[in-house]
C-alpha cells in the first residue's frame, strides 16, 4: 500500500512538471493589433520645389520611438502593443535605385500619428509626407523650355545634345529626349553652373531623376579646384540606370562621392551609350527621356 502511495505521489508531481514544462515551451501568445499602411502622398510648393513625383518603396515604423522596421508598401503590420501610442513613419527608397540598399529619404518629413490599438483590429493610415524646412535646392530642372541647366556638351566634340520634346512626355508640357545612334553612340552633358557648398551645413546631397531609358545611363560630378592648374578638375562617375520601358524616379546618393572629392564646386555631368558587343552596338538607334531632375542638399 505504502509503495502505491509513492508511485501516486511520484506520479502526480511528474504530471505537474510536464503541465508546467508544456506552458513554458508553448506560452501563451499576445494578440497583435494591426496597422495597415498605404502609399505616401507626397505634397510640394510646385513653385519652390518643382515636381510631387515621388518612388516611396517603403515605410520605416516607430512605435512611441521604439524602432520596429522596415516594411515594403503597402504595408499590414502586426504590432504587439494596445491603447494609444505615438506612431512614426518615415519615407524610405532604394539608394541608388539598389533594392539591397533601403534607406530613410533624409529629406522628407517624418509622418506622426496617435492610434489607439487593439488586439485583433486594423488600423488604416494613409500617410504623407513633404519636404523638410532645411532642405536646399541647387537646381530644379523640369526641361519645360530650352534654356534648361544641361547645356555644356562636354563629348562627342560637336554634337547636338538634348532636345525638349513633347514625345512621351511624363508631366507637364515637354521633357528632355536624347537621341543615339551609330554615328552617335554615346553622349556625354553636364550642367552650366557649378554648385558651391554643398556640404558646408550637412550632410546629405542627392540628385532626384525622372526617367526613361532604352539605354544605360551614368550619372556623376565635375569636381573643381578654385585657381585652376593641373589637377584642379576631376570627373567622377558612379551610380547610373538601366533601360526602363516605363517611366520610373530614382534617388542618386552623392553624398561620398562629394565629400571624398573635396573640390571646392561640381558639376552635376551623366553620360548615355549604346553598349558594343563583339565591337558593334547592340542598337541602332537609341532614345533617353529625362525630367525633374533635382540636386537637393541640407
Amino acid at each position: 500500500m505504502k509503495k502505491n502511495i509513492k508511485l501516486w505521489i511520484v506520479g502526480s508531481f511528474a504530471a505537474i512538471a510536464l503541465w508546467s514544462g508544456c506552458d513554458l515551451i508553448n506560452p501563451d501568445e499576445e494578440t497583435p493589433a494591426y496597422v495597415y499602411v498605404t502609399g505616401f502622398e507626397l505634397t510640394t510648393d510646385a513653385a519652390l520645389e518643382g515636381s510631387s513625383s515621388h518612388k516611396i518603396t517603403d515605410v520605416w515604423l516607430s512605435v512611441d520611438g521604439n524602432f520596429l522596421g522596415v516594411y515594403s508598401l503597402p504595408a499590414l503590420i502586426p504590432v504587439l502593443e494596445s491603447g494609444e501610442h505615438v506612431l512614426t513613419l518615415d519615407a524610405g527608397m532604394k539608394d541608388n535605385g539598389i533594392n539591397a540598399t533601403p534607406e530613410i529619404y533624409p529629406f522628407y518629413e517624418s509622418y506622426e500619428i496617435t492610434v489607439d490599438l487593439k488586439a485583433n483590429e486594423t488600423d488604416t493610415i494613409r500617410p504623407t509626407t513633404q519636404y523638410r524646412s532645411n532642405t536646399k535646392f541647387a537646381f530644379i530642372e523640369p526641361f519645360e523650355t530650352t534654356d534648361h541647366h544641361f547645356r555644356d556638351v562636354r563629348r562627342p566634340e560637336g554634337a547636338t545634345g538634348l532636345q525638349i520634346s513633347i514625345e512621351d512626355v511624363f508631366e507637364g508640357q515637354s521633357s528632355a529626349l536624347i537621341t543615339l545612334d551609330t554615328a552617335k553612340q554615346f553622349l556625354e552633358l553636364a550642367t552650366l553652373d557649378e554648385y558651391r557648398d554643398l556640404l558646408k551645413t550637412g550632410a546629405y546631397v542627392y540628385l532626384e531623376v525622372n526617367y526613361k531609358s532604352e539605354v544605360p545611363v551614368i550619372f556623376g560630378v565635375i569636381g573643381h579646384l578654385d585657381g585652376g592648374g593641373l589637377g584642379s578638375t576631376s570627373t567622377l562617375f558612379d551610380p547610373g540606370f538601366l533601360p526602363k520601358d516605363e517611366w520610373n524616379k530614382i534617388y542618386f546618393n552623392l553624398t561620398e562621392m562629394i565629400f571624398d572629392g573635396d573640390f571646392d564646386s561640381y558639376q552635376i555631368v551623366f553620360q548615355a551609350f549604346i553598349p558594343s558587343e563583339n565591337g558593334k552596338p547592340t542598337l541602332n538607334t537609341a532614345k533617353v527621356w529625362l525630367d525633374n531632375i533635382k540636386l537637393v542638399y541640407f
